[in-house]
């Protein structure tokens, strides 16, 4: 039991590593405020924890991504500001949910720390953790869509080779 826990963290470890690189670089973005980087920061320690199938994210680079190569795609200033929007509602939404994900997890622990707990309560409570966290995953997918929109056809083909 304690083995495969192990191997379900190290996985999640991997996984952030690989699907998170951009975000580790957010605070040297010229488009990201102290806050955002802030925030970029919190997000990136926990999401990993927090999303089915992070690994999705590999192949829709998303926002940060793309600000970080502003120049490389010849962004314009519009697109920019789009992009920043996008991100920012994507990691405010993305922040609140992993905090009410981490909430009900608590929740959860300290029910099944108890001598016999309700099993009913224990199976409710995982299926709300299960269901935030799909539309914690999806909505952040959604996201870096969104922000893969904004690009122009040209701008996607020069993004490949910058990957």
């Amino acid at each position: 039991m304690m083995a495969s826990r192990i191997k379900v963290l190290f996985l999640l470890f991997i996984a952030s590593v690989l699907c998170f690189p951009a975000v580790s670089r957010a605070a040297n973005l010229p488009y990201t405020s102290p806050q955002m980087a802030q925030k970029l920061q919190n997000f990136r320690k926990s999401a990993p924890t927090a999303f089915v199938l992070p690994m999705v994210f590999k192949t829709h680079p998303g926002a940060t991504f793309f600000l970080m190569h502003a120049k490389d795609l010849n962004l314009s200033d519009k697109q920019i500001k789009k992009i920043r929007s996008i991100r920012r509602k994507m990691v405010n939404r993305s922040l609140h949910q992993i905090d009410q994900i981490n909430k009900l997890k608590s929740r959860y622990l300290k029910l099944m720390a108890s001598r016999n707990p309700s099993l009913h309560k224990g199976r409710k409570l995982l299926m709300k953790i299960s269901s935030l966290m799909a539309e914690a995953t999806f909505d952040h997918v959604t996201g870096h869509i969104k922000a893969g929109d904004v690009l122009t056809k040209d701008q996607w083909g020069k993004l490949s080779s910058l990957k």
